[in-house]
């Protein structure tokens, strides 16, 4: 089984991932699942009311697929160094192709050569109720940032998490002995005062759930930093200092989103939004919750 595992581990290195590990596939950690209970009673998650659904799979990844044994997490680096528009601008991760597509396609040949071994496997992509973070950190893949992002050694918090669910006995690697230094600079500079002790995040003061998953008009007050998403607790992170670019050039900003103006926005069409944003994560704000975001977004002079 070691001889697969080292198979894996190549081919997804090699396929362009930045990070593979292997955890035993068991229910989550008691704490873990009473944290994340006490969250979502304290209201944190906001209106994102689907988090609250299937418990017992959040709890354990085995349900999804039976006879599971391993949990392999992998870490897909979407960095780089375009800014994109200076006025309209979006969070780094939806600069280019939708993650989803993307990661689930890189998946599948691990998947295969799962297959061609005997072994049955389900590839979850930030779309099943699986703890990316929770399986990233128990596999040694990454540990945990005060933001409540996972930070991946040398390559640091821009990374997509996605898991593959086997029934293959993989031998399990060691969580990391890293930890965050505690500068609390994510803290200080989130806009929303969002980041609470124990790396929670309230949600309902987030500027990326709030220009994103929330519907309605904002709290009083808001002034986002960004048109769409938020990147500024991980722009100050001293572990997102001096780390590479990602290889996946569909993760490149696209073309379009370079000069994107507020007026362009403002004026946007339907299927103008739909072309612009073909196989973009921005589809999940919609239309109209780009051009209510503008209204919130915060006067340059300030």
């Amino acid at each position: 089984m070691t001889t697969l595992k080292n198979q894996l581990r190549r081919q997804a290195l090699q396929a362009g991932f930045s990070a593979i590990g292997v955890a035993k596939c068991e229910p989550v950690d008691e704490e873990w699942v009473r944290s994340y209970g006490e969250w979502l009673q304290q209201g944190y998650a906001a209106g994102m009311e689907y988090l609250h659904n299937y418990p017992d799979l959040r709890s354990d990844a085995a349900l999804l697929l039976p006879g599971a044994r391993s949990v392999i997490s992998l870490a897909l680096n979407y960095y780089h160094a375009a800014e994109g528009s200076a006025e309209a601008s979006l969070a780094m991760y939806a600069h280019g192709d939708d993650y989803h597509e993307v990661a689930r396609a890189m998946m599948r040949p691990l998947t295969e050569l799962l297959a061609a071994h005997g072994y049955g496997a389900r590839i979850c992509v930030d779309t099943a109720p699986v703890r990316e973070r929770y399986w990233a950190l128990k596999s040694g893949v990454a540990f945990a940032g005060r933001n409540g992002l996972a930070i991946v050694p040398e390559v640091g918090s821009f990374c997509f998490l996605c898991e593959i669910i086997t029934d293959a006995p993989l031998e399990p690697d060691e969580p990391l002995g890293y930890q965050c230094r505690g500068c609390d600079r994510c803290v200080k500079a989130c806009p929303g005062n969002a980041i609470m002790e124990g790396g929670r995040v309230d949600a309902r003061r987030c500027h990326s759930y709030l220009s994103i998953e929330h519907r309605g008009e904002m709290p009083e007050g808001t002034e986002l930093r960004m048109l769409y998403g938020c990147d500024v607790c991980q722009k100050v992170c001293p572990h997102n200092k001096d780390i590479p670019e990602t290889t996946i050039k569909e993760f490149h900003l696209r073309e379009g989103l370079r000069h994107l103006t507020i007026g362009e926005v403002e004026m946007m069409t339907q299927e103008q939004f739909s072309t612009l944003c073909r196989h973009s994560a921005v589809k999940r704000a919609k239309l109209a919750g780009l051009q209510r975001n503008l209204r919130y977004l915060r006067k340059p002079s300030s």
